[in-house]
């Protein structure tokens, strides 16, 4: 559930360098598809993932086989997770699990090992200023939701003691095939609200600029 391309992922989980018996936490982890990811690629490391949403948990239950990976039914603030625990911290698209960008930053790097524990963040940045129509479109959004450019987003991350390793981005296309996807699912159902959010995504895109205000990008970071 984000817009980067399967291929951006699998490069930033290829490039991590993870220690044999590493413990990989991911923070709203909705189904576990980046959790899983890096379990499968690092065979050796161990996981944990965390969400409130128990119908997601249980598809990360049937996904996972016999993966050393243990599943917490809770929000990120209940779910006991000892600070400096962590070899790597994941949370992508779900910085809202830690109160939104920037609060994410300090409480994502806390979680993961003192001098040299990594941290996998997913968040999105204006590429340019949010008109107030798209900011509409958006429900209602506010400009100050989102740091202004991907170098303020590093910015903020070496802010909370984090370094910044590696950065990869979305691409227009990525975007173009994510929000095309969510307004196809939402129009498969027949509920006229589900209609409506199809819509709003479509008349969104089509303001201008619309399809290039928003930018996503994945960062390696790694706690000072």
């Amino acid at each position: 559930m984000n817009p980067l391309g399967e291929a951006v992922i699998a490069g930033a989980i290829a490039a991590l360098e993870l220690a044999p018996g590493a413990r990989v936490l991911e923070t709203g982890c909705g189904a576990g598809a980046v959790l899983l990811a890096i379990l499968e690629a690092h065979a050796d490391a161990t996981g944990v993932g965390v969400d409130p949403d128990g119908l997601a948990l249980g598809r990360a239950r049937r996904r996972a086989g016999g993966r050393a990976v243990q599943w917490i039914e809770a929000t990120a603030q209940d779910a006991g997770l000892e600070p400096g625990s962590f070899d790597l911290v994941v949370n992508v698209a779900s910085s809202h699990a830690h109160g939104g960008f920037p609060d994410a930053l300090p409480a994502l790097a806390a979680l993961a090992r003192p001098g040299g524990g990594l941290v996998l963040l997913g968040e999105g940045f204006w590429t340019r200023p949010p008109s107030p129509a798209f900011l509409d479109a958006l429900g209602g959004a506010t400009a100050d939701e989102l740091p202004a450019g991907v170098d303020a987003l590093g910015a903020a991350a070496r802010a909370a003691g984090l370094d910044v390793l590696d950065v990869r981005e979305a691409s227009t296309a990525d975007w173009a095939a994510y929000e095309e996807g969510l307004a196809a699912e939402a129009e498969r159902h027949d509920d006229e609200e589900a209609r409506a959010y199809a819509r709003r995504i479509r008349e969104r895109r089509a303001l201008p600029g619309g399809d290039m205000t928003m930018g996503f990008a994945l960062l390696t970071l790694r706690r000072r």
